[in-house]
């Protein structure tokens, strides 16, 4: 294949030399898509409790402030026992994580996360933490 003029050919150059860079950013940090929603590590876990915890700040204001809740939440994952919390001022999330105590729920472990999706559907992301707050 021959270019007709060397203009096309240093044109073909500059765009392989300028596409290179964005084909290895994207193998690097990947498609965009979270190993989370893969199904090779999905497992079924058991909510064996699910406490909720008013998250006060101890500041003074004239505004009206978001109530933030902690949900502590103890999850049985193939024989053992996981304790995680999880930040929400979200009433439907709270809610939702209520309603799954006692009841099984797919969950994704990572490092010291869990990924997990309630029965209703949601996604949420709890992080692990000490065995004695829950």
């Amino acid at each position: 294949m021959g270019f007709r003029t060397d203009s096309q050919a240093q044109l073909l150059l500059v765009l392989l030399f300028f596409s290179f860079p964005l084909a290895v950013v994207q193998s690097e940090y990947g498609s965009g898509l979270g190993r989370a929603s893969s199904n090779e590590d999905q497992q079924i876990g058991k909510v064996l409790s699910v406490r909720k915890v008013w998250r006060y700040p101890y500041f003074v204001s004239r505004y009206p402030q978001i109530h933030y809740y902690m949900l502590y939440i103890s999850i049985r994952v193939s024989g053992q026992t996981y304790c995680s919390e999880y930040e929400t001022p979200v009433l439907d999330e709270i809610h939702d994580v209520l309603s799954a105590n006692g009841k099984e729920v797919e969950v994704v472990l990572r490092d010291k996360h869990i990924f997990l999706r309630t029965p209703q559907g949601r996604k949420l992301k709890v992080r692990l933490i000490e065995a004695q707050e829950c």
